[in-house]
């Protein structure tokens, strides 16, 4: 008996380390899709309270009205980009500043929520996202005849 547990645990360990293999070996999000180079995935906190679902994410730099957020009843996805231009002239002098960055992140929701009924708030460089939970509909025992 002890042989074969012995034998399955390699076997085991085997699939475990092809899959970690498989894991390191996919390539970046910007390799995948060309056009998402440079895209920065912020910070963010997932809170899961009694009758609501918290996200909080870090924005730095980025106006709210760059920010889009778009919900279902098991899914966020925030984006944001900034596009920033300074130009300063003087005699002999010229100086140009341009800036670009942009923001993406996909998260999971721990519960089911109504978009619908979702607050977003943004202050400095935070954004908080407030999801209503579903309420569970009430059970009802069925007896079997």
């Amino acid at each position: 008996m002890m042989p074969a547990l012995w034998e399955e645990l390699h076997r085991l360990e085997e699939r475990m380390n092809q899959l970690f293999r498989e894991l390191w070996s996919i390539p970046r999000a910007e390799e995948r899709f060309p056009g998402f180079a440079g895209v920065r995935s912020p910070f963010c906190d997932v809170q899961e309270t009694e009758k609501e679902v918290i996200v909080t994410a870090e924005l730095p730099g980025v106006s709210k009205e760059d920010i889009k957020i778009n919900a279902t009843e098991r899914e966020v996805e925030i984006s944001a980009e900034v596009r920033r231009e300074e130009e300063e002239k003087k005699e002999g002098y010229l100086r140009r500043e341009r800036q670009f960055s942009r923001f993406y992140r996909c998260l999971s929701l721990p519960a089911e929520v109504d978009p619908s009924r979702a607050k977003a708030t943004y202050k400095n460089g935070v954004l908080e996202l407030r999801l209503p939970k579903v309420k569970a509909e009430k059970k009802t025992s069925i007896r079997v005849e």
